[in-house]
């Protein structure tokens, strides 16, 4: 029962003996840490005129081109752009980012077909997809059954 104790205690403080060792270049609430650069926050927009973006935001869309997305190949986007916004074309197929992200704070804006054509998802059924991989629905369900 002893033997068995004391590797009990040494695989139980294992953990804390590691962390112990940690060298860390700044002490608990060191003033002299970096600190993360201050950021304009851009501005909002109106129906007129759009907002200025964040200082840090990185534009994927510029009213003009589709320059920083690709098709599934990594070929153009073959989308239509148009008056400021992009549109997909029938039988194009899904379009990326040419530059991969991960962490990220994400500003979409989706414009719904005016008036309304179809019932439940067969208008305005669209999404973006996070990392390739989960896909945020958005749905037209104004006035929807």
């Amino acid at each position: 029962m002893g033997l068995f104790s004391v590797c009990t205690f040494l695989l139980a403080s294992a953990p804390a003996v590691c962390y112990a060792q940690v060298d860390t270049k700044w002490e608990i609430h060191d003033r002299n840490r970096p600190v993360p650069p201050v950021i304009d926050p851009g501005t909002a927009g109106t129906l007129d005129a759009p907002g200025r973006p964040p200082s840090d935001a990185v534009v994927l869309f510029d009213g003009k081109d589709l320059s920083k997305w690709a098709d599934k190949e990594g070929g153009p986007a073959k989308w239509k752009v148009e008056n400021g916004y992009f549109e997909v074309v029938p039988k194009t197929g899904e379009i990326h980012t040419r530059e991969p992200f991960g962490d990220c704070q994400l500003h979409v804006e989706f414009a719904e077909p005016s008036p309304a054509k179809g019932e439940d998802q067969d208008r305005g059924n669209s999404g973006v997809f996070l990392q390739g991989l989960y896909e945020t629905q958005v749905l037209d369900s104004y006035q929807n059954k």
